[in-house]
């Protein structure tokens, strides 16, 4: 398999082909809800009714994104709905390919992410959601960082804020690497930009409208889930009634503490893949609606964190342990009744990039020499 995947070649063969058969196959087998969800809330806005209220005739579920996603999907929504879904699993292709060739590792590391995400990214891709789009617009806000292209950055930052809320994690990245003020300004220009689109089609008074409906649309579906996350592993083995908002709390207080710490310290540039892999894998274990096709950015974070550890026992105990339940479980490459007996009832996916995420809690506090010469290249 390391043979295999040691070409780049190998992979562009292999993202091609997906973007082949994902589309088709979903198309043919008419299981696409989620492309029909985005592409009826496009038909929504511009015909003023709610984007947040059940549609049965149309699809399943509830569209949760923010009103400004509704309108980026536009290029998508009006095409042909092969043809939409064709551009849509490209366009996540594409971009997640993009952010992980330009992170600034060795292209040994590359393809070692790019090998250890595929089934994670097939995931994703089949179930036509934007989690690979989230996982490319936090690592490309890390890469223009390094490249100190702040404007780049900052769009990046955002898009993933308006594409999914928790995409804005990355803007953390900015606050460590001590930018400049002239950065926050192109981070609240864009910000304004996208926030503002559907004044394209909205009184000013119509977007506050809107956005009161999306907020009141996510706290009313906060309340009820837990998640393939951390709270639904204590909630499912440990059996223990504590609230999603508790455990949510004391990560986000978890998150904070490793933000001060290494900003009074001053060690990002020692610690800033540990912490790109913290991050991405923090925002999906602590999410209360993570699912499993989410977990392409949880994944990227234990790719990320692998190459860049000491690769001790039991390093690579946590990564065999995050292929198999995480990487593997949703596949037909692992055995159905595993997967349906334990993986899915105890919440099980969460477990690696949980385990993975205590050790760079830890070492992020406490460094490994080795680590940190890995991490300074």
């Amino acid at each position: 398999m390391r043979k295999f995947f040691s070409n780049l070649r190998v992979v562009e063969i292999i993202y091609i082909l997906l973007l082949l058969i994902i589309p088709v196959q979903k198309y043919l087998q008419h299981s696409y809800n989620n492309f029909t969800i985005f592409q009826h809330s496009s038909y929504h806005f511009f015909a003023g009714t709610n984007l947040y209220l059940e549609y049965p005739k149309e699809y399943f579920d509830v569209f949760l994104y923010n009103p400004s996603y509704a309108l980026l999907f536009v290029p998508f929504a009006y095409l042909p709905t092969l043809a939409g879904m064709f551009l849509w699993v490209g366009f996540g292709l594409a971009l997640y390919y993009l952010s992980v060739r330009l992170l600034p590792f060795d292209m040994k590391a590359r393809l070692f992410i790019f090998a250890f995400t595929l089934l994670e990214l097939i995931t994703s891709l089949e179930n036509l959601q934007t989690n690979a789009l989230i996982a490319a617009a936090i690592l490309l806000t890390y890469v223009y960082i390094e490249d100190k292209n702040n404007v780049k950055a900052s769009l990046f930052t955002n898009l993933g804020f308006f594409i999914k809320g928790y995409g804005a994690i990355s803007g953390a990245l900015f606050i460590l690497k001590r930018s400049k003020f002239k950065d926050y300004l192109w981070l609240l220009f864009w910000f304004t930009v996208i926030l503002c689109l559907p004044l394209i089609h909205y009184s000013p008074g119509g977007l506050i409208n809107l956005y009161k409906q999306w907020i009141g649309s996510l706290l009313s579906e906060h309340s009820s889930n837990t998640g393939v996350s951390v709270m639904g592993m204590l909630s499912s083995i440990l059996n223990l009634k504590i609230g999603t908002i508790y455990i949510q709390s004391a990560g986000l207080l978890f998150f904070l503490a490793t933000m001060i710490f290494i900003f009074l310290k001053k060690n990002y540039d020692q610690v800033k893949t540990l912490f790109l892999a913290y991050m991405m894998i923090w925002i999906i274990i602590f999410n209360h609606d993570a699912e499993s096709a989410t977990y392409i950015i949880a994944s990227t974070g234990v790719a990320i964190w692998y190459i860049n550890s000491s690769r001790t026992w039991l390093d690579i105990t946590f990564l065999i342990i995050t292929f198999i339940l995480t990487v593997l479980s949703p596949s037909d490459l692992f055995p159905s009744y595993l997967r349906r007996t334990y993986v899915f009832p105890y919440c099980l996916k969460a477990l690696g990039p949980f385990l993975v995420w205590l050790k760079i809690q830890f070492n992020i506090f406490f460094p490994e020499k080795k680590q940190l010469k890995i991490a300074n290249g």
